[in-house]
């Protein structure tokens, strides 16, 4: 009578019993992993996997793309302080228009209601107020 073949597969450093359609299809798939590699080898593919340590994974390399750069919020955050303290710089008047058009994103013909200040002197003081506002960002 013929034996019944029993199979194995490596799980672990260990030989785990297995059916002979569980160890067909573990070959099968082991040997299309291969394939792949061998593919992506030969057509110059790298993987980031390939500069795993023992201290880091190769993906921590990988640079996120949706945060920001370093560079920029430092940039950012120098820009917004250098601004800040030009604010500083114009008088009361100045800031109340600027934070009123700017930050309060009210139009000037909003502020020319509320105020009765002509819209075009709100406009002509606003245009004075950011050239003023450049020269002293820009010292």
């Amino acid at each position: 009578m013929a034996e019944k073949k029993e199979y194995q597969i490596k799980v672990q450093g260990q030989l785990v019993p297995v059916s002979e359609e569980v160890y067909v299809t573990y070959h099968r798939m082991k040997r299309r992993e291969t394939y792949l590699e061998e593919r992506d080898t030969a057509n110059g593919v790298f993987y980031y996997s390939a500069m795993d340590t023992a201290e880091t994974t190769g993906e921590d390399g990988i640079p996120d793309l949706a945060s920001p750069r370093v560079e920029d919020v430092v940039m950012d955050k120098f820009i917004a302080d250098r601004l800040h303290w030009c604010l500083d710089q114009l008088s009361k008047e100045e800031q109340e228009l600027i934070f009123t058009l700017f930050f309060q994103n009210k139009s000037e013909h909003q502020l020319s209601r509320e105020t009765g200040i002509a819209q075009k002197t709100i406009h002509n003081r606003k245009v004075r107020i950011l050239a003023q506002l450049k020269k002293l960002m820009e010292k």
